[in-house]
């Protein structure tokens, strides 16, 4: 019979570190927890979460739902953020007596389900209760004002407000924010993190706006790099920091030392391209959901809550 020993021997890691991952308890690299899970999985260990809270033996069905812009981007290099997300919800699933189905946002049948994961940002205030007349809902990597709904959030406010104090503090004030189209709610909270810091240090907050999807990134950057001598481009998402550093190193700037360039979610490329940026918990992130989901569906905690995952910042050799 599997053992958790074994798990901690096949992934090379500590039975106290294995112990973190399966109960989500204390910090784990995400690197490390991928490890975990795949030694779980190849071993078919089956993790015991908890005795009370897996008390039900009920198989639950359950909606993936994702919008078709997230479709789209799981089919390119823009997609790595909620890959890992889904790896999380896919890893557990079984642990936590789920039976997940893909569901398009835009063209939904949601009878016959226990429960929904919502991913990403793009459903309204008027799909996300669509969904609720079905089955218990949780967001992942969403909020809506005012609506009430248990969701999964990375603090995109309080790390860019971080960054930036930091840059303040070191004497660095032409600090320029490249934002994807803020109807996102992860683009929204990082803007204002931004503005909200250089407002409370006396400085002006200098915002653009790229959509990573349908533009190029040329023309923006010889916008901002025309107007305003910069010394940090903080970027919104890893994607849009690194192409950024990919124009910025052709035109013959000098990174760190003409211009720092910082991401925001620490996807697999950043560490490639040696990139500054704000680490997001995305396999936490989906763990955390499944796990509320479940705690819906049993009838434990019926207050609904926002779990906003604080970001850490990872300083590689594209900032000062």
């Amino acid at each position: 019979m599997t053992s958790i020993d074994d798990v901690a021997k096949l992934a090379g890691v500590s039975i106290a570190t294995v112990s973190r991952v399966l109960n989500n308890r204390g910090y784990v690299s995400e690197k490390t927890k991928l490890k975990v899970w795949e030694a779980v999985r190849k071993l078919g260990y089956r993790p015991q979460i908890s005795a009370k809270t897996l008390a039900s033996k009920k198989l639950f069905r359950v909606g993936l739902v994702i919008s078709d812009r997230i479709g789209r981007l799981l089919k390119s290099e823009t997609g790595n953020f909620y890959a890992i997300v889904l790896e999380a919800i896919k890893d557990v699933e079984e642990t936590f007596r789920f039976s997940t189905t893909p569901m398009i946002l835009e063209s939904p049948n949601p009878k016959g389900f226990d429960g929904f994961l919502l991913i990403g940002s793009d459903a309204t205030a008027e799909q996300v209760e669509l969904f609720c007349k079905y089955g218990k809902v949780v967001l992942v990597d969403h909020y809506i004002d005012g609506l009430g709904i248990d969701c999964v959030v990375s603090d995109g406010y309080d790390g860019v407000y971080r960054v930036v104090q930091h840059l303040v503090q070191k004497g660095i004030e032409n600090i320029v924010h490249l934002h994807g189209p803020l109807r996102f709610y992860g683009f929204k909270d990082r803007y204002r993190g931004y503005v909200e810091a250089m407002q409370r240090n006396g400085l002006l907050p200098v915002c653009y706006e790229y959509d990573d999807l349908h533009e190029e990134i040329a023309p923006v950057l010889k916008k901002i790099f025309r107007d305003r001598k910069t010394q940090v481009l903080i970027c919104s998402n890893d994607i849009i920091a690194i192409r950024a550093l990919k124009q910025l190193r052709s035109w013959g700037y000098k990174i760190p030392e003409d211009v720092s360039v910082i991401g925001f979610d620490d996807i697999p490329q950043a560490e490639r391209e040696s990139l500054s940026t704000l680490r997001v918990q995305k396999y936490e992130m989906g763990f955390s959901a499944v796990k509320r989901l479940y705690e819906l569906l049993i009838g434990h905690g019926h207050h609904p809550y926002r779990m906003c995952l604080y970001t850490n910042f990872i300083k590689r050799s594209s900032s000062v």
